[in-house]
């Protein structure tokens, strides 16, 4: 364990060796997918974990549970893994966070998939503006905090693949999904949480 306010590049490097050879820091999320991400500059400037520091950059330390993507990997292609994640975890309760991360899926995928269109990186901030704060529960905030700061900082990403179609020379594509969940079988919310029986609709 190390002690609160100890710099997030110390923490990386002395416990986890760095970034692997050839490769550079990009982007990171300081308190796990649902907080708001930070960039390179951040964690060179000498960030600390603690929750002035991290809350003064903008971000959260949620679970401090930091992730860390190279100069290779894809900002859209992570914040769209993560974002299926949060859709297969909707309760389906409250509106905004059912319709509200489905659509953001769905809008994600088009832009990856090269089918974006220049407003789809408005729509995905309408989208995460009716989501936020009117869930029922933290969830759909959660989901919210990835699309929105990395649409502040890496906007030149999303609109390359809007624009091209494909993403940037330098950035491989995901090796696979992590998560193999909705985006592609939307959940019937609402059949009774208590029935063993699949619905019938």
């Amino acid at each position: 364990e190390w002690p609160m306010g100890t710099p997030a590049k110390q923490i990386i490097e002395e416990s986890c060796g760095g970034m692997l050879p050839g490769r550079e820091l990009k982007f990171w999320a300081p308190g796990g997918s649902s907080t708001p991400l930070l960039t390179a500059q951040h964690y060179h400037d000498g960030i600390t974990m603690d929750f002035e520091a991290i809350a003064e950059a903008g971000s959260l330390m949620g679970t401090t549970a930091m992730m860390m993507y190279s100069d290779k990997t894809s900002v859209v292609d992570a914040v769209l893994n993560w974002t299926r994640f949060y859709e297969h975890e909707s309760c389906g309760k409250c509106t905004p966070c059912r319709e509200g991360t489905f659509w953001l899926s769905q809008v994600l995928e088009r832009i990856l998939s090269g089918g974006g269109q220049p407003s789809d990186l408005d729509l995905l901030s309408d989208i995460t503006k009716g989501i936020f704060g009117r869930a029922f529960c933290a969830l759909g905030d959660g989901a919210c905090s990835p699309i929105d700061s990395s649409l502040k900082y890496f906007r030149d990403e999303y609109e390359h693949l809007v624009e091209h179609g494909r993403l940037p020379d330098h950035v491989e594509p995901h090796a696979g999904p992590v998560t193999q969940n909705s985006g592609h079988i939307r959940p019937n919310h609402r059949a009774p949480l208590y029935d063993p029986e699949p619905a019938k609709v």
